[in-house]
């Protein structure tokens, strides 16, 4: 097996025979998002797309949880300036790579522990498989912040889980539990902590063994089943709610009141 690994902007690329792993390296932020890991996954996503030998994407995070959502201190989000085009677009760029996800060619896996949330829990409902550890926890939390859910985020959920189970996922804004993502199908796999890494080993293994040529038939198809059942054209006005949304007092002020609390939460535990 050959593997060559690079580690570059907060993310570990490691490409095997038939494979390519992504891991989200910034622990001690429990792999918060910024604009320099997009900015680098993109890339990969745009070589994925000429890559048809790799045929599989499993998307992993370092440490004790799969990924906490965009990075409050940092922000994802660098400042946006230019005319009314310009900052619409450039306010899009992690939904563009969520729709760069949706069309590679390769199934993609996302193999999750700890906390998911935000763009972290968007970047996981994008991907074909989800395999979660019992110790998951799943929150939607930008109606909390003053924000709309963006990203086209609220039609990718509705698409995996359905209207009425993302309207209580988004509009709640609540922690959701390892078993309750498993009963409503948001995971395919449920497993012990111990064993997520054997787990999701076997499930690469059992794709592979299916023939590639009818297995990325069968991904473009889902793919394109989703796109149609699902709203995911309704999200062409996200940029701009996002862009309005960030200028607002409210989100400024409930942006400071949720990392206080989640600093105050952190140093009582």
């Amino acid at each position: 097996m050959t593997i060559n690994t690079s580690e570059n902007n907060g993310l570990k690329i490691t490409f095997e025979t038939n494979i390519v792993r992504v891991t989200l390296a910034r622990p001690k932020q429990l792999n918060a998002l910024n604009d320099s890991m997009r900015r680098t996954f993109s890339q990969l996503l745009n070589e994925l797309m000429e890559r048809p030998d790799i045929r599989l994407l499993v998307i992993t995070g370092e440490g004790n949880s799969f990924c906490s959502g965009a990075d409050l201190k940092t922000t994802s989000y660098p400042k946006v300036e230019g005319d009314w085009s310009t900052r619409r677009n450039r306010t899009a760029t992690w939904q563009h790579l969520l729709e760069q996800l949706d069309r590679i060619p390769q199934v993609t896996i996302a193999s999750m522990q700890g906390h998911v949330i935000g763009g972290g829990a968007l970047l996981a409902t994008a991907c074909d498989f989800r395999i979660i550890a019992k110790d998951v926890k799943f929150r939607i939390p930008e109606l909390s912040l003053g924000i709309p859910n963006v990203w086209n985020g609220t039609p990718l959920l509705a698409r995996e889980v359905g209207l009425p189970v993302t309207r209580d996922w988004v509009m709640t804004a609540r922690e959701v539990q390892a078993d309750e993502l498993y009963l409503r199908a948001w995971a395919q796999r449920l497993v012990d902590l111990d064993l997520l890494k054997d787990s999701t080993q076997a499930l690469i293994e059992e794709l592979l063994n299916i023939p590639a040529g009818p297995l990325a038939l069968t991904r473009s198809m889902t793919s394109a089943i989703g796109k149609s059942k699902s709203g995911m054209n309704l999200g062409w006005a996200d940029a701009d709610l996002q862009q309005w949304a960030f200028t607002e007092e409210e989100h400024q002020a409930e942006v400071r009141n949720y990392t206080q609390n989640r600093k105050r939460g952190t140093q009582e535990g």
